[in-house]
């Protein structure tokens, strides 16, 4: 992703850790249809950010309880445009 200017504000390789904001997930959904893809995959941690992406679009389809400890790993997809 590029500012007005031309200066590189962020990127993205599939994978992303904590705080990167709708933006760059905004980006990347943009990317994959623009490479005909019809739906993303992502997970998150209980503790994490799963209301933010269901707020995006993303619907739960599946959990891992206990992973990590008490918490619990959510996989997420949301069907492109």
């Amino acid at each position: 992703m590029r500012e007005a200017d031309g200066t590189i504000a962020a990127g993205l390789h599939g994978w992303t850790w904590g705080g990167t904001g709708s933006r760059l997930l905004v980006a990347a959904e943009t990317e994959a249809v623009r490479r005909g893809c019809h739906q993303m995959h992502l997970d998150t941690h209980s503790y994490q950010a799963p209301a933010f992406y269901r707020r995006l679009g993303y619907d739960v389809i599946g959990e891992l309880p206990g992973w990590p400890g008490n918490d619990t790993r959510i996989f997420l997809r949301k069907t492109l445009a």
